[in-house]
């Protein structure tokens, strides 16, 4: 998600149900009430993946010289300097030139023979979720592509500091005969070589990678490839994407529901990856793997500059949750996450997250001649967290073995028969 409307890419919720969905709090002797959200997330949270995205590229730096009017500069501040225009000493006259020339780093700065290049790669992460047993998927459209400009920014942010560095002790270096390099001047000249590095710098073999991070009951983690079939426009258009993950079968999936199955008022729950907590060192990677959920109200149906229909709730959101399904309390998908109002600071509020409603997705799917289909391996999970929660254990067990043979990958089946078994005594 961007702001002032944000989106929930990137390359970023409470981990509410965290031990629900991996089954080792939901071993009770006895059968117990079960929170709608509870019986939401061992459902679903199966079909909701990890996505990310690479570009890597080679960043290019020309190698930066001064211009017959930057020289020119030297001899003007003197001139300003003994007309009382600017302080004398040495140090405001170098101070004044690097000001003048950063305001129009084109005249002043031209490319040398030099370049410097370096190798770097711009990631962000997604959510997304499958919808056929064959690996068709749903995220969002701002998920599989980033837009030149976009691209460029990300590719100086990683590339420029030490680039700029450089160039920076390299000038001081060169006027410290004639003035003594401070804090000041060197800011001065940070401002100056990066207004330049940007306007010049070239990215070159641009290479991108889009993929699905998979993980199963064995802890065994792997990165699947993906293909874009078929895309809308960013926020604040029809932010949709479908994408397809080649040979997959039996893969768990998420029933689509209908616009009418929430009103204003009604609670939906959040599925995703915040970057907040796949960041965190404190974390070990497979536990990263889990979506996390939050829950919050149905606030207002409203309409993006576009003209595209787009749910406001009041759950909290953080880049990274964008593509994620959204949930209706009986686990029926009724939109998806792409975006998130921000504060006039441009900070992240938990008040305002927009939801792409779940008739736009359909009508996306039928353009793209896709079905959503609720696998059988879903329907047996489902049928045996049904059984698992009713305190039937033994056709709990029944089914779980059931879904282990349909899709021996499943990632929180394991845990469940664990339970189920300890549960019977």
């Amino acid at each position: 998600m961007r702001t002032s409307l944000v989106t929930t890419a990137a390359v970023g919720l409470a981990l509410v149900g965290m031990t629900a969905l991996q089954g080792s709090a939901l071993a009770e002797p006895e059968p117990r009430d079960v929170a709608a959200g509870t019986r939401l997330t061992a459902q679903t949270n199966p079909a909701v993946q990890q996505i990310s995205m690479s570009y890597v590229a080679t960043v290019a730096f020309p190698e930066p010289v001064p211009t017959k009017a930057f020289e020119a500069l030297l001899t003007k501040a003197e001139r300003h300097a003994k007309a009382g225009r600017i302080p004398a000493d040495h140090q405001s006259q170098v101070k004044w030139v690097l000001r003048t020339a950063a305001q129009d780093v084109g005249r002043y700065l031209r490319p040398g023979k030099g370049v410097r290049k370096v190798a770097a790669s711009v990631d962000s992460v997604c959510t997304g979720w499958w919808i056929t047993p064959d690996g068709y998927m749903v995220t969002g459209a701002h998920c599989v592509s980033t837009g030149k400009a976009e691209l460029r920014q990300g590719f100086a942010d990683k590339t420029l500091p030490p680039v700029v560095q450089g160039e920076v002790r390299g000038f001081l270096k060169s006027v410290s005969d004639l003035a003594q390099p401070d804090d000041g001047m060197a800011k001065l000249a940070r401002k100056m070589f990066t207004a330049y590095e940007r306007k010049t710098m070239r990215v070159l073999r641009v290479r991108k990678q889009l993929s699905v991070t998979m993980h199963d009951s064995r802890g065994r983690i792997s990165a699947q490839p993906l293909n874009v079939v078929t895309k809308g426009d960013d926020w604040p258009g029809e932010d949709f994407a479908l994408v397809k993950m080649a040979g997959a079968r039996a893969l768990p999936t998420v029933p689509l529901g209908r616009d009418g199955d929430v009103r204003v008022g009604d609670d939906v729950y959040l599925s995703g990856f915040p970057v907040i907590t796949l960041a965190s060192a404190a974390l070990d990677r497979r536990s990263k793997l889990y979506p996390s959920v939050t829950e919050g109200a149905y606030n207002v149906r409203r309409s993006s500059a576009r003209g595209v229909p787009y749910l406001q709730v009041q759950a909290p959101a953080y880049p990274g949750n964008s593509g994620g399904p959204v949930f209706d309390k009986d686990g029926r998908v009724v939109g998806m996450t792409i975006a998130v109002a921000t504060t006039l600071d441009g900070e992240l509020t938990e008040a305002a997250t927009f939801v792409l409603p779940v008739s736009v997705i359909k009508k996306r799917l039928r353009a793209a001649g896709v079905t959503p289909v609720v696998s059988e391996t879903s329907r047996v999970y489902s049928a045996a967290l049904e059984d698992y929660f009713a305190g039937h254990y033994e056709a709990a067990l029944d089914g779980f073995r059931r879904v282990r043979k349909l899709y021996p990958a499943h990632p929180y089946v394991g845990a469940f028969i664990t339970d189920a078994k300890n549960a019977r005594h």
